[in-house]
């Protein structure tokens, strides 16, 4: 495969067309010996899919700095998360996961989500001109979990600042010393506050999800104290730097096609409809990665047990096949449309997919609802983040 920088500022602006250009090379290109990037749907689907194919973070953090990684303290912590796992140690911790996790109803969560951003949007209603990604992105994704968690919102300025540091330890992208260094104090930062925070809920328990944790239980068997403290740090990645970032490039993604947007603020009705195309149109999350647990052939392609398998998401949802005029936003697209990858699949299926799609349809409701007057200042000079797993916004300068 020809040399393709996956941080330069053209990619970062638009990576569709370099998507393309890899799904032109077939659907699995070799990125380095015994590392793999796979970016045509259906080829993706079907390896989510493949229980031949498992998650081995390890594997494809040592191919990138050396087998010492994984004595760093976040690399440590980020191997211990439910979405890196592998049965039979993932099946019985997104059963005890579940149980908590599944308690809160639909409904039960709407309202919540609704709350918070009529919350913040009190606020914000007066500050215009204002910069969405700190002022409303952020907040409320971190606002709703601290609330799941019955945290105090004091914190959520440290938790916004240590995810971001931690979460690039999932990048493909190489991180420097000083990147590993700040994701390593993000790591003791999660696990000292959880800790404290566990022994707090064992002894005044209360319905918040920490002490559903706590109590979590299926036969005999129970969730550790760093397995809860892991996935709790788990919770604050994916349940608000990536559902923050989709906000945002879902705001984006309507303000680029005006004519999508005043159909939807005439027929609401077709919210979810519109939440699922931004989800495939600009997905926050670009890759997930997998590992060959023996040998497998892949459209025509022996993958060897061991190899690494980075999985495109956001150019598998840009597939023509079986996406017709996958470049088209459209959020009426038919039924018969193939589901979207953004939440990946199979057995690592995202366990807050119902959470997210909430959050984001209640953001763009109330964000429409309240400032009907809602522009976008500048937006063809915003920048996006130097990361390639995780796609957002660096900053949404708007006024209303």
């Amino acid at each position: 495969m020809d040399t393709i920088d996956f941080a330069s500022p053209e990619f970062l602006a638009d990576p569709y067309p370099t998507y393309a250009r890899l799904r032109r090379l077939g659907s699995l290109v070799r990125m380095m010996p015994r590392v793999w990037l796979v970016s045509r749907y259906r080829a993706a689907d079907a390896i989510l899919r493949d229980s031949r194919f498992g998650r081995d973070f390890s594997a494809g953090a040592k191919l990138r700095y050396g087998p010492a990684i994984m004595e760093e303290p976040a690399f440590r912590m980020v191997s211990r998360f439910l979405l890196l796992m592998n049965p039979p140690e993932h099946t019985r911790l997104r059963v005890l996961l579940s149980k908590a996790f599944g308690v809160k109803q639909a409904a039960d969560l709407r309202r919540l989500v609704a709350g918070e951003a009529d919350r913040l949007l009190d606020r914000l209603v007066d500050q215009s001109p204002a910069d969405l990604v700190s002022a409303f992105n952020y907040p409320l994704p971190i606002a709703v979990i601290c609330a799941l968690l019955n945290l105090g919102l004091e914190d959520q300025s440290s938790f916004q600042r240590e995810t971001q540091a931690l979460v690039k330890v999932l990048e493909i992208n190489p991180l420097t010393s000083g990147e590993i260094a700040d994701a390593n104090t993000a790591a003791q930062v999660f696990s000292e506050y959880f800790r404290d925070l566990l022994k707090e809920r064992r002894q005044r328990p209360g319905s918040d999800l920490v002490s559903l944790l706590l109590q979590a239980e299926e036969g005999d068997d129970r969730l550790t104290e760093d397995e809860i403290i892991a996935n709790i740090t788990l919770l604050f990645l994916a349940g608000h730097e990536t559902t923050a970032n989709m906000i945002g490039n879902s705001l984006l993604t309507l303000f680029r096609h005006p004519e999508e947007r005043a159909r939807l603020c005439a027929e609401t009705s077709l919210m979810p409809a519109a939440v699922n195309e931004c989800l495939r149109y600009e997905s926050s999350v670009h890759i997930a990665a997998r590992g060959a647990l023996e040998d497998v052939v892949v459209d025509s392609v022996t993958v060897q047990r061991g190899d690494v398998l980075y999985i495109n998401l956001g150019s598998a949802n840009r597939d023509p096949d079986p996406f017709q005029e996958p470049d088209r936003f459209l959020i009426a697209r038919p039924d018969t449309t193939p589901k979207h990858l953004a939440f990946g699949g199979g057995m690592h299926y995202c366990l807050g997919a119902r959470l997210a799609r909430i959050e984001l349809e209640m953001a763009l409701a109330g964000l429409f609802r309240r400032l009907p007057k809602l522009r976008l200042e500048n937006p063809e000079r915003l920048r996006w983040k130097p990361t390639l797993t995780i796609r957002g916004l660096e900053s949404l300068p708007a006024a209303w």
